[in-house]
């Protein structure tokens, strides 16, 4: 198996074990979030052995661009309007839409978001547990892509955030 497949390999078998620990709808425990932030660590050493390069876990976290441009989520949502993350410093920065305008809503950031988690959540790979409509969106419970669904379950309550706009 070459690097680049071990190092795939790898981040499907994390965002599995998201997908099982986010699917019963409970909060995470601290117990559980501690295991899983050595095993992310473990596994993030590892990719980056894999890749040859030396280790960023331990790289205190640097905002490289206070400004950046935000991008449009890849299919429809009914709470997100854009967003960008920072591979480099884990920094996910989201745009909400707002109660005028998509463009109105606040934009938060998210701290020490790993990447699998982001990746997990740019898919929208947790279901929503209900159904309903906004004038943004319509959303079925139990179908994905749901942007809001990955938001709520994977980062929102998981992560340190800060209200930029």
């Amino acid at each position: 198996m070459t690097p680049e497949e071990q190092i795939e390999a790898l981040k499907n078998a994390l965002r599995e074990i998201v997908q099982i620990i986010t699917s019963t709808g409970q909060p995470i425990s601290n117990e559980i979030k501690n295991k899983l932030d050595q095993v992310m660590e473990h596994v993030a050493n590892r990719i980056t052995e894999l890749r040859g390069q030396e280790s960023v876990v331990d790289q205190e976290p640097t905002i490289k661009d206070q400004g950046p441009q935000l991008e449009p989520g890849p299919f429809p949502s009914s709470n997100i309007n854009a967003f960008k993350y920072d591979y480099d410093n884990g920094n996910l920065l989201v745009k909400f839409h707002g109660k005028d305008s998509a463009d109105s809503g606040p934009t938060y950031q998210y701290s020490n978001v790993p990447q699998f988690i982001f990746d997990t959540f740019r898919k929208g790979g947790v279901a929503p547990k209900t159904s309903g409509k906004n004038k943004f969106h319509e959303w079925v419970k139990g179908v994905t892509p749901s942007l809001g669904a990955a938001m709520y379950h994977l980062i929102r309550t998981n992560y340190p955030y800060q209200r930029l706009s």
